[in-house]
């Protein structure tokens, strides 16, 4: 359970870095936030993975 709060605590640092970016850059669109999502996912699994978490 510890494990996914982590996850959960990393995606959502990504995600929010990723969506201010996202704003300053004025991407705005459905799709960025689409891809701004995934790539949140995927750094955070490949962050996890790093950390032998």
């Amino acid at each position: 359970m510890m494990e996914f709060m982590i996850f959960l605590f990393v995606f959502f640092i990504f995600l929010a870095i990723s969506s201010v970016m996202n704003v300053l850059f004025k991407m705005t669109e459905k799709k960025h936030w689409g891809m701004s999502l995934l790539l949140s996912l995927v750094l955070a699994v490949i962050s996890i993975a790093i950390w032998g978490i």
